[in-house]
């Protein structure tokens, strides 16, 4: 075998052996971005519970065009001050209230934004004294700022 050929072959092999590693890399990486966003949702999910506004704040964009519909809504509430405004509601008329998901997180997640799907237990007392335990479709986008995932937008409905 000359040399030459020898060369190419030795070459051949290592592009062919870097190519399913450069796709692990880029899969582990699209896990890793994943881990995080599923990380904003269950940190959005402890707000919840804990009927905490700070905590919410943390999990959120505070942009002009956030926008979020509760399963209540009969509207879309748009704007961070809006939607602080509405979670401050959403917090005064629960007494106690735990969600949990059942179902997901699905995530897709492409070029800084991702999109995750799921259903979530909803158990809580309203202050009113009559109390909830049912299943929410909950849908949110979240965008990458830095190395943090935000949500932008929530839209949660009762699964009939």
């Amino acid at each position: 075998m000359t040399r030459l050929r020898s060369f190419v072959l030795m070459t051949l092999s290592m592009l062919l052996l870097a190519i399913p590693v450069a796709g692990g890399s880029a899969k582990a990486q699209q896990q890793s971005e994943a881990d995080k966003v599923k990380a904003t949702l269950d940190a959005f999910h402890v707000a919840l519970s804990a009927l905490d506004l700070r905590q919410m704040e943390e999990v959120w964009a505070h942009d002009a065009d956030v926008m979020y519909i509760g399963p209540r809504d009969k509207g879309i509430t748009v704007g961070w001050d809006a939607v602080k405004r509405k979670w401050e509601a959403v917090f005064n008329f629960w007494s106690e209230l735990k969600v949990t998901t059942q179902d997901g997180p699905h995530i897709h997640i492409n070029n800084g934004i991702a999109w995750a799907d799921s259903i979530a237990g909803v158990v809580g007392r309203l202050k009113a004294g009559a109390s909830f335990n049912g299943p929410t479709f909950e849908s949110l986008v979240l965008e990458k700022r830095g190395d943090r995932w935000l949500i932008v937008s929530d839209s949660t409905a009762r699964v009939p």
